[in-house]
């Protein structure tokens, strides 16, 4: 009942082919897996590799028979020493489909455009100010170095959102006297 068959299951090195079959069950072997058995499937002892030590973002839900990784935290990019792509590994060969194929990094995308157009068209006064207040109040009890990083990405949203953030922070530490959590690496 615990075993979760998947065509997705390849050696390093091995590439499927673009078979329009093959193809589809890649995908959906692995989907009904995650269904039936949850979305750590992968970590039954029936269904993980042999004497190796899983370094993902997954973390909780059903079948977590492991020590949740020792509780790291579950997004990219962390400050904790979080796992990164090994791009040498997670490459595949290119082929042409209407087009070329090839492993896409996600990490040169930009994100800020969109939330600055948020911030300066959509939001009025009154919820920007609720929304840094809300920003203020779940950062306020982080290490500098997470509120820093934090003000550096919404300056990049919009320099007057970074700056409110600042002083709101600031403010925030001069009310509060504990200090922050300790680090944990």
């Amino acid at each position: 009942e615990q075993i979760g068959f998947s065509p997705a299951n390849l050696v390093p090195g091995m590439a499927p082919s673009p078979d329009k079959v093959l193809q589809g069950r890649l995908f959906a072997y692995s989907d009904t897996q995650r269904h039936r058995l949850g979305a750590n499937f992968t970590q039954i002892p029936v269904n993980c590799p042999y004497n190796t030590k899983v370094n993902n973002y997954q973390r909780d839900g059903p079948m977590n028979v492991t020590s949740n990784q020792g509780g790291d935290p579950n997004y990219y990019p962390n400050s904790y020493n979080g796992p990164t792509v090994d791009v040498k590994r997670a490459s595949s060969d290119i082929f042409y489909v209407a087009g070329d194929v090839d492993y896409y990094k996600a990490e040169n995308e930009d994100n800020f455009t969109q939330a600055g157009n948020f911030w300066r068209n959509v939001l009025t006064a009154r919820e920007k100010d609720t929304l840094v207040t809300n920003l203020v109040n779940s950062l306020k009890m982080t290490q500098k170095f997470i509120q820093d990083r934090a003000v550096q990405n919404f300056t990049m949203v919009d320099s007057n959102f970074g700056m409110l953030l600042q002083n709101g922070l600031m403010a925030a530490s001069l009310n509060e006297n504990k200090p922050p959590p300790a680090y944990r690496p």
